[in-house]
C-alpha cells in the first residue's frame, strides 16, 4: 500500500474524509439549534485537521486562530472543540487497527503517523495562548 519512506502526510491522506465525517456528526448531535454556526465550525476544524495532516504548520497556525475566534463568537467553551478532536481521534484510530491488522509495517507507520498529528492537535503544533482565549 505504501512504503516506510513515504512522507507522514501522504500516509495520512485516507483519513481526511474520515476527519470531516466525524466532525460534523460530533457538533450536529450537540447542537442541532445552531446548525448554520455549528457547520461552519465543522468547516474550520476541518480546515485545521487538513493543514496539520498535510504538513503545512502556517496555515495551521492560522485555522487554529480562526477556529479559536469562532468558538469564542459563540461562546463556546474550547473543551467542546477539544472534544471533538478526540472523538475524531478515536474513530481514526480504531480504522487504522482494523484496517492494517494484517500489515504490522503499515500499521505501524499509519499509527506512528496519527499519534505525531494528534500531539500536534494536543500543542505540538498549535499555538495553547490561542486556545485559551477561546475558552
Amino acid at each position: 500500500m505504501f512504503s516506510q519512506g513515504q512522507p507522514k502526510q501522504a500516509v495520512l491522506e485516507w483519513c481526511l474524509p474520515v476527519v470531516h465525517d466525524c466532525l460534523r456528526e460530533f457538533y450536529t448531535q450537540r447542537f442541532r439549534q445552531h446548525s448554520a454556526a455549528f457547520r461552519r465550525m465543522t468547516q474550520l476544524q476541518f480546515a485545521l485537521w487538513t493543514s496539520l495532516v498535510r504538513g503545512e504548520r502556517e496555515t495551521a497556525r492560522s485555522d487554529l486562530a480562526l477556529l479559536a475566534q469562532n468558538a469564542a463568537a459563540l461562546r463556546l467553551n474550547w473543551e467542546v472543540c477539544s472534544a471533538a478532536d478526540r472523538y475524531v481521534a478515536a474513530e481514526l484510530l480504531d480504522l487504522s487497527l482494523r484496517r492494517f491488522r494484517r500489515m504490522p509495517d503499515e500499521a505501524r507507520t499509519t499509527n506512528q503517523a496519527l499519534l505525531t498529528l494528534l500531539m500536534q492537535l494536543n500543542g505540538g503544533a498549535t499555538p495553547t495562548a490561542q486556545c485559551k482565549r477561546a475558552a
